[in-house]
């Protein structure tokens, strides 16, 4: 006769960190979509010519899409690859937002701009001046920064349950 183990019979449960993980990773991968969008019309807006930051922001929708998947990994239990993959799409988006930040800066200065008016609806009568020599800091500061910290977070977290489940023995 053949024993059979208790491990065989019991599904693979999911911990509810890796679920903290991947939701808190597609909440930011979302966000990153959502920056992307915003963040590839802002030239036009503003009247820059700047292709460059057009670009940037097409290959930023492309890994915001990446760490999607890489969050769907981890709701789906496998949250070694898909914490790695969430790392890596927070240095990637931290690295686009410096260039695509500087990019605009440096287009706007050829322009000969002191300052980019943005108008955010046709409801909303004011408009928001950001300095040239602020765009750097305050585009790195607003969208930038804090989307690169909740993706960094979901990687590390979705590594610490992995790391975790190896130790404890849970799946």
């Amino acid at each position: 006769m053949s024993s059979v183990s208790v491990q065989k019979i019991v599904p693979r449960a999911t911990h509810a960190r890796a679920l903290l993980s991947g939701g808190l990773g597609v909440f930011a991968s979302l966000l990153a979509i959502g920056w992307a969008l915003f963040g590839y019309n802002l030239p036009s807006a503003v009247d820059v010519t700047s292709s460059q930051s057009q670009s940037l922001m097409l290959l930023q929708v492309g890994l915001a899409f990446i760490t999607l998947v890489g969050s769907g990994l981890m709701l789906a239990t496998y949250t070694a690859p898909g914490g790695t993959v969430n790392i890596l799409g927070s240095l990637g988006t931290f690295i686009i937002g410096v260039y695509y930040s500087s990019g605009l800066a440096d287009a706007a200065r050829a322009d000969h701009l002191t300052s980019l008016p943005l108008r955010f609806s046709s409801f909303y009568t004011g408009t928001v001046s950001i300095p040239t020599d602020r765009i750097v800091s305050t585009l790195l500061a607003v969208p930038v920064f804090p989307i690169a910290a909740l993706l960094l977070i979901s990687g590390l977290g979705a590594l610490a349950t992995y790391r975790l489940s190896r130790k404890i023995g849970f799946s």
